[in-house]
């Protein structure tokens, strides 16, 4: 488990060793008595709650479970930590029933079933939308819709010590690189919209839903990334394929 910053800790995440290898970032905000949970992984939720009480709170101080979208690997863990925590489960409109009836298309479960994870449908108790706010103890998180990676894509800003933090699902990863494109909902107009939205933000931190966070500087990441989306595509395929297989010397 890792404190990030202040009121921000890592509790999951498999890229990173703190739960199942097939789990997203799953970041913990302590609002002082009350925390939010952003995603909720799906493949070792009990290692997930133990993280948390390792850190010395108690589940039932869990008030809202966020997700970012809709994707298995964001929604797996509601059921249990729910039923856990007594928490209410929070998700943008446009996808609340794609996660009640685990809808199998735009939650990618035939992806999941092929990484030998099990769902279980469970209610959304707030149906999100842009401009929304919610509170947390001290803290006032900001949604921000931001579809294209999926229809209700969704960050969640918040701010302290005049510092402005955003916790930005799969919408934005760390370095420009791109998370899972032109899947079900995919949108790349409205993608370019959102990051347009992002790059007026001027945030410090980002935390993504895989790979690194960015504890300061991050616009540079937003506007790399924004770049990217805006970009012609095919130099966007050939600088990952190049990335991928790098040149050969024929001569040699």
């Amino acid at each position: 488990m890792m404190k990030l910053l202040k009121r921000v800790y890592l509790v999951g995440g498999g890229g990173f060793g703190y739960s199942d290898s097939r789990d997203c970032n799953v970041y913990l905000i302590d609002g002082g008595g009350e925390l939010a949970i952003i995603d909720s992984g799906g493949g070792e939720t009990e290692r997930l709650l133990r993280n948390i009480q390792n850190f010395g709170f108690s589940t039932r101080q869990i008030k809202y479970l966020i997700n970012t979208h809709c994707h298995f690997d964001h929604v797996g863990g509601n059921k249990k930590i729910k039923e856990v925590s007594g928490c209410k489960i929070a998700l943008h409109v446009e996808e609340a029933q794609i996660v009640e009836k685990l809808e199998p298309e735009h939650a990618l479960l035939d992806m999941a079933k092929e990484w030998g994870l099990s769902l279980e449908p469970t209610k959304v108790d707030i149906a999100l939308k842009g401009g929304d706010s919610l509170k947390i103890g001290v803290c006032n998180l900001k949604v921000i819709h931001t579809p294209g990676h999926s229809s209700g894509s969704i960050c969640i800003l918040m701010e302290e010590d005049g510092k402005r933090m955003l916790f930005t699902g799969d919408t934005v990863l760390a370095q420009g690189r791109f998370s899972f494109i032109n899947g079900p909902g995919f949108d790349l107009a409205a993608y370019k919209l959102s990051m347009r939205k992002l790059v007026e933000l001027n945030v410090d931190s980002i935390f993504p839903g895989h790979g690194t966070f960015v504890l300061s500087d991050a616009q540079e990441h937003i506007q790399l990334y924004s770049a990217k989306i805006h970009a012609p595509w095919i130099n966007v395929v050939t600088t990952i394929d190049l990335l991928r297989f790098p040149p050969r010397d024929y001569n040699k």
